[in-house]
């Protein structure tokens, strides 16, 4: 496997070494070794998540659009739901398919076979799958600058993924209107940017919220 490099994405590489994909980064030389067994410590407080609070029952299917390195589809999955992640940038599901592939832990295998990563667009794929899910998933917080100290997996995901209030905001907004089922949208509590929607519900935390809305395609 050779490196993959991308001047567009801010001198991140990965490079294939014998541990795993890892992230570095040209210009300051940090890296990053997805581990998916570390969610085992996020898993094993599942029921007192935010998320349990939101997703009403298990058994759900659930279609996470900003899939990322699946921290929170991981948890989804673990409260027993089927997920559906959709990750659109080339680098991000290199590293977490690598990862997936080396996952020590029953838990956390257990976890991942209940999760189907897709590698594309969420709008495109909205549009033209026939399956239909009770919660839509998105998270588009990681590229903003409210965290006083990141961590290492967050900086990362920030340069290497675009994020663009107004394309996030229409695709929000196109799938209100393609959808019946509920919608679930990840935001840091100090911002606003999803207030002109009609949110049936707010989950605070002390650093993030998640807001629950409705679609409003009544034939979905």
């Amino acid at each position: 496997m050779d490196n993959l490099i991308n001047e567009s994405l801010n001198g991140i590489i990965v490079e294939s070494t014998k541990k795993g994909c890892i992230l570095k980064d040209k210009e300051t030389l940090m890296t990053y070794l997805l581990n998916l067994d570390e969610y085992e410590t996020i898993v094993k407080e599942n029921k007192n998540h935010t998320l349990n609070k939101v997703i009403k029952n298990n058994n759900l299917n659930i279609l996470d659009c900003t899939g990322g390195f699946a921290r929170d589809s991981a948890i989804i999955s673990s409260l027993g739901n089927s997920v559906t992640l959709i990750e659109s940038n080339p680098i991000i599901i290199r590293v977490l398919n690598d990862a997936t592939k080396r996952v020590r832990s029953t838990a956390i295998s257990t976890i991942f076979n209940r999760i189907t990563t897709k590698f594309g667009d969420c709008i495109d794929f909205i549009r033209t799958t026939k399956k239909k899910y009770d919660y839509i998933y998105f998270d588009f917080m990681f590229n903003t600058s409210k965290s006083a100290l990141p961590s290492k997996r967050e900086q990362f995901l920030r340069k290497i993924v675009s994020n663009n209030l107004n394309r996030n905001q229409e695709i929000v907004e196109e799938v209100l209107q393609r959808v019946g089922c509920k919608i679930i949208i990840k935001e840091h509590v100090k911002s606003n940017d999803y207030k002109h929607l009609d949110i049936i519900n707010t989950y605070k935390e002390k650093v993030v919220k998640y807001h629950l809305l409705i679609g409003k395609n009544e034939h979905y």
